[in-house]
């Protein structure tokens, strides 16, 4: 069994991530239809992805982790997207798994600084020993590393090759995802966030000229894009999430997600991730900052309220999605 309190947060995350009037905007450009003929039920949730989406063995997170009065990390605290969506289920996963809940149903395979490509080696990893089941929900989130491997290499190739990389890129995604489906999986997949938006991308900007987010953004973009062109998309399968949009609109306006800062990393660099947590956070001339109020944990990932959206937002599309 969770606990109590354990799940009273997940839930009271999921409610208030819920309840925004502009995110429910954000939920109906989704795709998809708002009834479903027959409700799905997963047994299992299987996620696929980068360290966005990942929990280390230990229980950590890459984004601004909880701990206790005696700074003992508190997994159940803080949670990210697949956490709230794995709840909405009743679903552990092992690396979170405070109650010691028998064969815990939620599978991490995500890793850190993985990659389009990396995604096939996950599947395939995970299906050497298992195989994908007609009641896997399955989570794929990738092109973050992607993208920033392709901007590293800017200006020595033009934008040119970067834009047709990044097509390439987010075409694979999409046969990765289609293949899921095709294998009998229901899957939720997400849009990357827009790198161009990112601390990162600001001090990019200061450093070479303020041309460099908007070639981070179209980066970002012609990923999107190109994998939403390539999903097999007709509800029955699919489920598509939009975090880049979400994000547009956090920073566009930000208190309506309880934001106030959307430019500043919330962790400090003595505590890179997944090591920051709410002791390890920049310093202000008030006090210390809360998390929640901000958009990213540091330079290029993001902070709580992201997370909990997004996870309002999958098991908005779990739910509804006509699987």
């Amino acid at each position: 069994m969770i606990s109590t309190s354990w799940a009273r947060r997940a839930s009271r995350a999921w409610r208030l991530a819920a309840g925004t009037a502009l995110v429910a905007g954000v939920l109906a450009g989704c795709g998809g239809s708002t009834s479903q003929v027959d409700v799905f039920e997963p047994g299992r949730l299987l996620v696929f992805g980068d360290e966005l989406s990942l929990l280390t063995n230990d229980g950590y997170k890459y984004t601004v982790n909880s701990v206790d009065d005696n700074d003992a990390l508190q997994c159940g605290g803080s949670l990210i997207w697949v956490q709230i969506l794995a709840a909405q289920y009743g679903m552990v996963f092992a690396e979170c798994n405070p109650n010691s809940v028998a064969n815990p149903k939620a599978k991490m395979l995500a890793t850190e600084g993985a990659m389009v490509d990396d995604i096939e080696t996950q599947i395939r990893t995970f299906t050497s020993s298992d195989s994908i089941r007609g009641d896997d929900l399955a989570t794929v989130l990738v092109g973050m590393n992607d993208v920033l491997q392709a901007y590293a290499s800017f200006p020595a190739d033009d934008e040119d090759i970067l834009v047709a990389r990044m097509k390439s890129a987010g075409e694979r995604a999409a046969a990765r995802v289609n293949e899921l489906a095709s294998d009998g999986a229901r899957v939720l997949v997400s849009t990357m966030p827009d790198m161009g938006q990112t601390p990162f991308a600001k001090a990019e900007d200061l450093e070479h000229g303020d041309t460099r987010s908007r070639l981070l953004t179209r980066l970002s973009r012609e990923f999107n894009t190109a994998m939403r062109l390539k999903l097999i998309n007709d509800g029955s399968k699919l489920g598509l999430l939009l975090m880049d949009d979400l994000q547009h609109s956090m920073v566009r306006v930000p208190g309506a997600f309880s934001l106030s800062n959307t430019d500043t990393a919330v962790c400090d660099e003595s505590a890179p991730l997944p090591t920051c947590t709410s002791n390890t956070l920049i310093s202000t001339d008030s006090s210390t900052p809360n998390p929640e109020a901000y958009l990213w944990a540091d330079a290029t990932r993001p902070s709580l309220s992201l997370h909990r959206y997004l996870g309002s937002q999958a098991a908005n599309r779990a739910r509804n999605n006509p699987f």
